[in-house]
């Protein structure tokens, strides 16, 4: 079982004063703060689907290395109607001979997220020549980075932040053209090697930074563990602390989580690794705060290998964040051929998964009888319900007031069943809008017949 501060993976008290609300969703069915109680009712993660002209990048130059492979971080700017991604690099020769940067991190640019360019940037010399497409950061090395744009322009420099291994530790940098960073401070976020995916995600409700690395301390023998620490100016950092070790029946180490926030909820991908295969896949974990982490007690892989003989059968990593465009997400990820720790020569590339909107995990009867899923009591505030679901059969809700009680005009049999396939359904009872109760307190009783219900929200 994932252990995470010692949270079990069954359902369990949400934070005591949180409110459901409008400004909060969408709110999925897997967080405990929305969800009080399930009944022949079952979690599932959605696999998101491989793009069929995988991979999308290659390496093409010399100076790529190993590479190109994420850890790293693909955006969207929304400014420039463009996709930027930058992705590591690693030099074998230089880290066999203890030379400066066997670690860096290059740049590219698209129109489509799909056809990529790698632009000379002309800032970084290499083997004389300044003619490739490596960003200028480090001075000794730049290995993995996690770059965001900046959320408080107001407060922050550039146009983009980052996050980046160096010698020392870890560094926070800012950049205006994304291939130029410059140090905010000389003094590390973090003040040792964290050798993985570092990440860094802006939570706005708490108004902090949460940073996510390997922890220094650790049991045995190896470091391969998730830590975090929090900083509300992004200079100042509390200590480190380990937030989520495997359990009995998992694999004994995790690579790294990358993570995001969608909705009031955290998501992250957490990379299982097994040491004595080399082959690490990604399961997916949730927070509500981005320190108590929760995952399905199955294990079920988010984002598997692919089959053998693939480029990417030997090792996948996502990068930081998906990207939604419209009602497709987007996921980047790394893949290799080979295991971690071959000693053939691995070279990585990068791919391309995508998934509707919002359907990274959902609820589902566990048999061919209906499951039913209760929401903890709320106050609609004149708010219309929709959800996003699909059903061969039907979704039904009926509304229940004070001590359990099911408020007449509002049952099952009110309800306007709800078939088919939607992202954004609305539910009514007899053509009446859940708005019309704005002035008390209700709870939602789902019944899913044959139906799959991912998140609800209100508007």
């Amino acid at each position: 079982m994932l252990v995470a501060l010692c949270i079990a993976a069954s359902i369990s008290a949400p934070e005591a004063t949180y409110q459901i609300s409008a400004a909060k969703g969408p709110y999925f069915v897997c967080d405990e703060r929305v969800i009080m109680d399930r009944w022949l009712a079952e979690r599932f993660v959605v696999q998101p689907t491989r793009y069929e002209n995988n991979p999308v990048m290659r390496r093409e130059f010399p100076w790529e290395g190993s590479g190109p492979h994420l850890g790293g971080s693909v955006l969207y700017d929304a400014a420039d109607n463009k996709f930027r991604m930058w992705y590591s690099v690693f030099n074998r020769h230089a880290y066999d001979n203890r030379l400066p940067f066997s670690y860096n991190v290059c740049y590219a640019e698209s129109g489509d997220g799909i056809a990529w360019s790698k632009p000379f940037l002309r800032v970084f010399d290499y083997e004389g020549s300044t003619e490739n497409n490596v960003i200028k950061l480090g001075t000794d090395k730049t290995q993995n980075i996690d770059v965001c744009l900046n959320p408080r322009p107001d407060r922050w420099p550039g146009k983009f932040l980052a996050v980046h291994n160096q010698k020392g530790g870890l560094f926070i940098s800012s950049s205006n053209n994304g291939a130029t960073f410059d140090w905010l401070w000389q003094e590390p976020a973090l003040a040792y090697h964290s050798d993985t995916h570092n990440n860094f995600v802006y939570d706005e409700v708490r108004d902090r930074w949460l940073l996510y690395c390997r922890p220094r301390t650790y049991a045995g023998d190896h470091k391969r563990r998730v830590s975090m620490q929090s900083s509300n100016d992004l200079q100042h950092w509390t200590h480190e602390e380990t937030i989520l070790v495997p359990g009995e029946d998992e694999k004994p180490e995790f690579y790294g989580m990358a993570v995001w926030r969608r909705g009031d909820l955290f998501f992250g991908s957490l990379q299982v690794y097994d040491r004595y295969t080399g082959h690490p896949h990604v399961e997916l974990a949730w927070s509500g705060d981005g320190e108590r982490w929760r995952q399905i007690p199955t294990h079920p892989e988010f984002v598997s290998r692919g089959p053998k003989g693939a480029w990417d059968a030997g090792m996948v990593f996502l990068a930081d964040s998906p990207i939604e465009l419209g009602d497709t997400v987007r996921f980047y990820y790394g893949g290799f051929a080979l295991p971690h720790d071959t000693k053939e020569e691995n070279i990585g590339a990068i791919g391309l998964l995508t998934s509707q909107r919002d359907r990274f995990i959902g609820i589902r009867p566990t048999g061919a009888e209906p499951g039913f899923v209760l929401t903890r009591p709320f106050n609609p505030n004149g708010r219309r319900l929709f959800v996003n679901a699909r059903a061969a059969g039907e979704l039904r809700a009926e509304v229940r007031v004070g001590n359990n009680k099911t408020l007449d005009g509002w049952t099952f049999d009110a309800c306007d069943p709800f078939t088919g396939d939607s992202l954004d359904a609305e539910i009514t009872w007899g053509g009446k809008h859940l708005g019309d109760l704005s002035e008390q307190e209700v709870s939602l009783n789902f019944k899913l017949d044959r139906a799959e219900l991912f998140t609800l929200d209100l508007r």
